[in-house]
């Protein structure tokens, strides 16, 4: 897989969920207490959350057995059980040390999440080792995490900075596709919410830790 970055790179877009922020497992949680209430089944493991998990996530809820007529209760209870817990959700062990790596760097780092923008403002708040971290913000009006390409093209378009200076980093083959669309480029990180070799599908490079990805942004 290609492990070459071009450099100068003066931008990082961050992915939220899987990337930073360890939800992983915490999300498969959320499914097994909410989904039985609307006779769904539950994940056994996390092969099975790999091998169904995709964007936009209706499509994920799709595989699950959600129909169109119980989507919107479903979604809606799914996030209420996920927010009660947030503030347990821990990060990535690295996710800290990488972020201020960058930052000591004069790295410019933005946050373009599918989440709800006011739910990634809350959860934000609750790592003190991120305080004051990225200059910006990026996220959707709802909760239905659909794709997050608009606002990613958009913020280039405004922000000053070169797409192909820019470095996206995430955990989705939607993080791959966003990153082509703006014309960034892309790192994933393989142990969020898809598997290393679903990711290997994006043809982008493809690393084990945030710690692996700052290695080859930084040289």
């Amino acid at each position: 897989m290609n492990r070459r970055i071009q450099r100068p790179i003066k931008q990082i877009l961050w992915d939220w969920n899987g990337t930073l922020l360890d939800d992983l497992q915490y999300a498969i949680g959320v499914r097994n207490r909410t989904f039985p209430a609307f006779g769904l089944p539950t994940i056994d493991s996390l092969e099975e959350y790999h091998s169904q998990f995709t964007f936009p996530v209706r499509l994920y809820y799709e595989k699950a057995g959600v129909t169109d007529e119980n989507f919107d209760q479903v979604a809606h209870a799914w996030m209420d059980e996920y927010v009660r817990g947030c503030p347990q959700i821990p990060l990535h062990e690295d996710a800290v040390e990488v972020v201020r790596l960058f930052r000591h760097a004069g790295l410019h780092q933005v946050v373009l999440s599918a989440s709800q923008l006011d739910i990634l403002r809350q959860q934000l708040g609750y790592y003190a080792g991120l305080e004051g971290a990225f200059d910006e913000l990026l996220a959707l009006s709802d909760i239905y995490a659909r794709s997050k390409e608009a606002i990613g093209l958009a913020y280039l378009e405004r922000c000053g900075v070169s797409p192909v200076e820019s470095v996206m980093l995430g955990d989705t083959l939607h993080d791959a596709d966003v990153a082509r669309a703006m014309g960034t480029q892309c790192i994933l990180i393989a142990r969020g919410h898809q598997s290393r070799a679903t990711l290997e599908q994006a043809g982008v490079t493809v690393c084990g830790s945030l710690k692996e990805a700052a290695g080859l942004i930084l040289g």
